[in-house]
């Protein structure tokens, strides 16, 4: 077994000479192009799926090879993930050939093996440079080709960084020298995932709204802090791709994820320095403002230098988790806490805010500063309730939604917020906001 880190990108195909070129010239070591033909493997219910699996066989030059990826973690694509890797005499897929504790206890090998049968393919020439890099060996892999479900085909062309040996950090900065051109931006879809969505007539995952992301139970601070950022980030580039495949709504949801992210760093100012997300945030700030003008053209604003590298940094940011360079004993015991028992005191501050707001008499036709603060303080309250069930959330944050959509209508009666009945308190959703009526 091996560990795969990669970092991929999409590439502009009218960026393949420039990428080309700056490839050249690190110190490396060129393979010419190769054909490469992948069958993908599953079963009708999924079951590999399920298991967080995937399963091919991969032609090349009349040789054969079966690779078994496994559970793994994507973070704004960096994709981290246990790989197995035997050869085959044929072309015909042998799961018995790969180590048996790879499968789930009590798995019936013979059986899996009788139901798996060609769902998807790949095939893609690929051209490589072994370049080495600070203190490391990087593969960079230009691939040139399709993904094919049926009748259903997608064009493929990417660019994978893969660390041969030597430190993560120096995968990062070769890309961050890559990407200085344009051209390129982060592919957070493996293969396989393209092809399942190919195989299941589904495209693109559906977006779904800005409330609650998964902190799995008992999170300490920094888990939490990483589940956020991870969780965001993958948000964005679901909807940078959603944009580019020309859907015009997406840059106002892109606006809200933007500042969710720069919420989330500002909900653990008290944790982490601020100097360190303080690039990053400048960057977001950078792309708020290129979305807010008129009409922004997605392809362009995605393959931008500046668009990748905030991605780029936020994920290196996350995966490295840079803050522990810049903290202390105390904050470091202080991130290692519980994320529910910090939840609940910043939820009940977000409470309380709300409260210092809801006093206000406002005019909607004044309202873009109102409408910031009301929009910070319900992201905040969505990033923080993991801990609680998402109906009573939805249920609670309901009036401000309504009294935010009654303020961007633009009319001129004068409105009251919804004024609850208690500051957010570790029992947070006891409170009776919910019931609370608007009044104008």
């Amino acid at each position: 077994m091996t560990i795969e880190i990669e970092l991929k990108f999409l590439l502009d195909p009218n960026q393949i000479d420039v990428v080309t070129q700056q490839l050249t010239r690190y110190p490396h070591r060129h393979v010419s192009p190769t054909l490469l033909a992948n069958h993908y493997y599953e079963t009708a219910d999924n079951q590999l799926r399920r298991w967080d699996m995937g399963l091919r066989v991969r032609g090349k030059d009349g040789h054969f090879e079966m690779t078994l990826k496994t559970a793994g973690q994507e973070i704004g694509g960096l994709h981290q993930r246990p790989e197995y890797n035997v050869t085959l005499k044929d072309s015909q897929l042998d799961i018995r050939l790969l180590p048996e504790d790879v499968w789930p206890e009590g798995t019936d090998l013979a059986a899996l093996q009788q139901r798996l049968t060609p769902l998807f393919s790949t095939d893609f020439t690929r051209e490589k440079w072994v370049i080495t890099y600070g203190e490391s060996e990087i593969e960079v892999a230009m691939d040139q080709g399709s993904v094919s479900a049926g009748d259903q085909s997608a064009p493929l062309l990417e660019l994978e960084l893969e660390l041969l040996q030597g430190k993560r950090a120096d995968i990062f900065a070769l890309a961050n020298e890559l990407v200085n051109n344009g051209g390129v931006r982060l592919g957070w879809q493996s293969k396989a995932a393209r092809g399942y969505g190919l195989a299941q007539g589904s495209g693109l995952p559906t977006v779904e709204p800005l409330t609650q992301l998964s902190v799995k139970p008992k999170a300490s601070c920094e888990q939490g802090l990483t589940a956020l950022l991870s969780g965001l980030v993958g948000r964005w580039q679901l909807l940078e791709s959603h944009w580019i495949a020309g859907d015009k709504q997406m840059p106002t949801l892109l606006l809200q994820t933007l500042l969710a992210i720069r919420e989330t760093f500002s909900l653990f100012g008290g944790l982490i320095p601020r100097s360190v997300s303080s690039e990053i945030r400048q960057q977001l700030l950078t792309l708020d403002q290129a979305l807010q003008q008129k009409k922004p053209e997605a392809s362009a604003l995605c393959f931008s230098t500046d668009w990748v590298i905030a991605q780029l940094k936020l994920t290196e940011l996350i995966v490295e988790q840079q803050w522990r360079q810049s903290i202390n004993a105390r904050q470091l015991k202080r991130l290692e806490s519980s994320f529910k028992r910090f939840c609940d005191v910043m939820l009940s501050r977000c409470a309380a805010e709300l409260h210092d707001l809801a006093a206000e008499t406002l005019i909607p036709n004044q309202a873009s500063t109102t409408l910031l603060r009301l929009d910070k303080l319900t992201i905040a309250i969505g990033l923080l309730s993991s801990a609680y069930p998402l109906a009573q959330v939805d249920d609670w944050l309901a009036p401000w939604l309504l009294a935010r959509q009654h303020l961007i209508s633009g009319g001129q009666e004068v409105l009251r917020l919804p004024l609850p009945s208690r500051p957010l308190s570790p029992f947070w959703l006891t409170s009776n906001t919910a019931k609370d009526s608007l009044n104008h």
